[in-house]
C-alpha cells in the first residue's frame, strides 16, 4: 500500500469518514484531523505550514453543510447520560471533557433541566446499582450509608441522595 500524501482533499476525504463513522464535538474532530496529519507525515516539522488553516476550512465547511453540530452531539450524549442514571453534575464534567465550549455545556444543561429532574437520573442509577428501594428489604438499613455514598460519588446532591434511598420501593 502506498503512503497517502498530505494535501487539503486527502484531509478532508479522511474528515468525512471519520464523520460518517462517529459523532463529534468541533474540538474533538480538530484533535482527530492533526492526529492524522501526525500519522501521514512522520517528521511533524516538515508538514505544510498551510495544514492549520486547512484543518480550519474543512471545520468550517462541515459546520456549513451541518455535518458538524455541537448542539446536536451534546443534546445527544446527554440524553444518553440521563438513561443510564448520570448526575447533571458529571454530566457537566463529562462534557466538558469532551471538548464542548461552555456555553454549548450550559445551554443543554438548562434545556435538560427544564425537561428531567435529577431525582429521576437518581432513581434509575439506584434501581441499575440495586441501591435503597431496590435492595432487599432486610439490607436496606445497614447498607443505607454505603448507598448514600455510592450516590454522592455519583455526583448526586445529598438532599436527593437521602430522597432516592429513604424512598418506599416503587
Amino acid at each position: 500500500m502506498s503512503k497517502q500524501v498530505l494535501s487539503f482533499e486527502t484531509l478532508r476525504r479522511a474528515g468525512l469518514r471519520y464523520l460518517e463513522r462517529y459523532a463529534a464535538s468541533t474540538n474533538a474532530f480538530k484533535l482527530v484531523l492533526k492526529r492524522k496529519v501526525i500519522r501521514m507525515e512522520s517528521n511533524f516539522e516538515q508538514r505544510p505550514a498551510e495544514v492549520d488553516e486547512w484543518i480550519a476550512e474543512i471545520v468550517d465547511r462541515f459546520t456549513k453543510a451541518g455535518l458538524l453540530n455541537d448542539l446536536l452531539v451534546a443534546e445527544n450524549l446527554c440524553s444518553s447520560f440521563l438513561r443510564r442514571g448520570t448526575s447533571f453534575k458529571i454530566m457537566k464534567a463529562k462534557l466538558a471533557a469532551k471538548g464542548f465550549e461552555n456555553d454549548i455545556v450550559s445551554k443543554v444543561m438548562d434545556d435538560i433541566s427544564e425537561e428531567h429532574e435529577e431525582l429521576e437520573a437518581a432513581l434509575l442509577m439506584a434501581r441499575r446499582k440495586r441501591l435503597g428501594p431496590y435492595r432487599e428489604k432486610e439490607d436496606r438499613e445497614s447498607n443505607r450509608n454505603r448507598d448514600l455514598r455510592v450516590l454522592a460519588q455519583a455526583g448526586f446532591p445529598y438532599s436527593i441522595s437521602k430522597t432516592v434511598i429513604d424512598s418506599v420501593e416503587t
